[in-house]
Parts: structure tokens; sequence; C-alpha cells
């Protein structure tokens, strides 16, 4: 049996334990800390089963929800992302879409017990959503995930939403992160003991997207063409569409792809004001010249442009210039990147970045960064 058999077989029996006992641990093989939550599609879930949730955590309660459903509760968000996140926090705003609070319109007293929280849970996950059967705020809190879930974004909300809907439960998932005695995250050795001490099956979010990746992808490519530039020279050009939005991705190919040796590559997000008409904070239409200038001097590599598949995305960047820019997204939010490149034929990158990161969320695509080189000043150049 090869590796992929063996561990879609794997993930088949984590699948099979998930339905029977209804709670799982999810953990983030790609973090430094091995974050891990303890998860539970919220469809018909039982007062029993929120308290067993909470008493093993020590965490809050969440639900992550996709935003087909989300839109269909009619949630809004509780607030603006902040613009410099910790990533260890675990109620951060850049890691979870979070939504105001909601409770159960009917069935509850305070909210707060086992009891009333199951049912404004399983309000959140019914088959048919329904906004009157909400009120809001209240104790439970929403999360919107990514459409496309961990093949978009490679976390654990995503993770959660996706182990529910392909065990066979609606779109909607519990979770809690695993904590310490402490009320840090739960280190990965203890994350197995508690699974072990009671009969909880583990699984890591790489395995996950692997065994998503192996029956599906959200990207396929829909033209190609040769293209002259200044910068670079010939390149050749492929576009991508996308299956869960619309817009189309571009894919800038210097030379050939070995997938053995490490490919100079930039991953870059669509900012329209500064890509197109100029500006000196990234992502940025010099920093796409001098990363393109650093591509065509190399003699080969490859230039990803994602494009911003959200309505009102023009008016979020006008009123971020009047600010600060937003730096861009790390390679965790570029699944859809990462299938390109997987698609090219990349599976070793050297990465052409503005800051140095510790980049999580790719390697489970298949893609190892094995390096990283800062784009040249254009003083360099």
């Amino acid at each position: 049996m090869g590796p992929m058999s063996e561990k879609l077989e794997n993930m088949a029996a984590f699948l099979e334990a998930y339905r029977k006992r209804r709670i799982a641990v999810l953990w983030d093989d790609s973090s430094v800390a091995g974050r891990a939550v303890l998860i539970s599609p919220a469809q018909d879930i039982s007062a029993s089963c929120v308290n067993t949730l909470v008493a093993l955590t020590g965490g809050l309660p969440f639900v992550a929800v996709t935003p087909t459903r989300a839109t269909a509760f009619m949630l809004s968000k509780m607030s603006r992302p902040a613009l410099h996140p910790s990533p260890q926090s675990q109620l951060s705003d850049d890691y979870l879409n979070i939504c105001v609070s909601v409770e159960a319109r009917e069935g509850v007293s305070t909210g707060i017990s086992a009891a009333d929280r199951a049912a404004t849970i399983r309000v959140l996950g019914e088959e048919q959503p329904n906004p009157r059967k909400l009120v809001k705020p209240g104790h439970i809190f929403p999360v919107e995930t990514r459409s496309g879930g961990v093949l978009v974004k490679n976390a654990l909300p995503e993770g959660a939403c996706d182990i529910s809907r392909i065990s066979g439960y609606t779109d909607a998932a519990v979770f809690l992160d695993l904590l310490d005695v402490r009320g840090d995250f739960l280190a990965p050795h203890g994350q197995e003991q508690l699974c072990a001490a009671n009969d909880i099956p583990r699984i890591a979010l790489s395995e996950l997207t692997r065994y998503r990746l192996s029956s599906e992808s959200l990207v396929h490519r829909i033209a190609e063409a040769k293209l002259p530039t200044q910068l670079a020279g010939e390149l050749r050009s492929l576009i991508f569409k996308s299956s869960i939005h619309e817009g189309e991705h571009l894919a800038l190919i210097k030379g050939e792809i070995d997938p053995d040796k490490p490919v100079l590559t930039r991953v870059q997000t669509e900012f329209t004001f500064a890509d197109v008409f100029g500006g000196s904070t990234p992502p940025s239409r010099s920093t796409l010249h001098r990363a393109l200038k650093a591509i065509g001097d190399n003699g080969s590599g490859v230039l990803v442009y994602l494009r911003r598949p959200s309505f009102g995305e023009l008016c979020r960047q006008i009123s971020d210039s009047a600010v600060s820019q937003k730096p861009a997204a790390i390679m965790r939010d570029y699944g859809l990147g990462a299938q390109i490149l997987r698609d090219l034929g990349v599976r070793k990158v050297e990465l052409l970045t503005g800051s140095k990161k510790n980049l999580v969320g790719i390697r489970p695509f298949g893609i190892e960064i094995v390096s990283q080189r800062e784009i040249p000043n254009e003083k360099d150049t």
C-alpha cells in the first residue's frame, strides 16, 4: 500500500469514528503551537455533547459556518479585523471572522446552560437556515469561514466545517480551543493523551487538506498565451478559473519548471489602486515590477497574481488606503495560489517576499518553501 492510499484509509477511518462519536480533535500541524480544537457537527447537537465539549476543553464555543449559511442567517461581522493581529490570540479577528453573537429565539432561558447553548447551535446547524429563529446578541458566536474551506484557507474553522460537511452533516460545526491548566493551547502530546483517555478520534489539518486535494481542485486552466514584457522578457501566461467565485487568476512563467528544484516564486493578491495607478505600500505596482524583474534576471520563475473575488472590494481599498494598507495575506490564505502552483508542477519554492515571515499552511498542498529571497529595492534593480 502506497503512502497516499494509507493516508486516505486513515482519513476514512477518522470520518467513520467522527460519525459515531460526533466529537473529534482537529490540530494544526503547520502552526508552531500545534493548536488544536475539539469539533462536533452543529446539526442536532445534544446538551450532553455541549457539556462534554466545554468540560474537556475549557475553551469558548464557536460555530463555524460557510458564507452561504452566514448569508442565509443574515449574520453580521462583529468588528473590523485588526491591522496588527497576534497569531497566538484565539480570538484574533484576523484569524476568526467572528459574527455578532446569537441566541435561539425559543426554547432557551438564560442562554448560558448546556441545554440553551445546544438549542442555539442546533438552529445554526439546521438543514434549512431560518433567520427568524435567532435573536442578537446572544451567547454563541458564529464564525464565517472562507468559501472552498481548507483548499482556500488552511485553518481550523474551515477544517471543522469541511469535516462535518464531508461526514454527511450540514455545513456548520462547533469548535472550541483545547487549553491546558494555564489557559495556553494544549500541546500535541497533551492532545494525544486527552484523545486516548476519552476515545476521541484525532486528525491533522494537513491530512484533511491532502484528502480533499486527492479528489478535487478549485482551479482549472482556461487560457494560455505568450506574453512579451519589458521587465522579464517573454513569459508564458496562464489564466486559471476558480470554481467557487467569479474572477480569473494569472500565472506568469519564465523558463522551465523542474519539480525537483526550487522555483523562484511570487504570489501576490490584487490591489487595484496601487497595482494600476501606483503607490508606495505593498502590494503595489512597484512590488509587482520589481518581482517580475527579479524573475527575469534569474532566468526562471513564477508570478501568481490572485484576483480578489469579494463584492465591494474597491470600496474597502479606498478606505484602507486612507489609513494604512494591511499587509498582504500570508501563505495560509493562498490556497488557490498553492493549487495553481501545483498545477504548474511547482513542488519546491524560493519565495520572493517583501518581509521575512514564518509561513504556514502551504506544505499540505505538497509544496515546500525551501528559502526566501527579498524582493530587490528599486535602487538595486
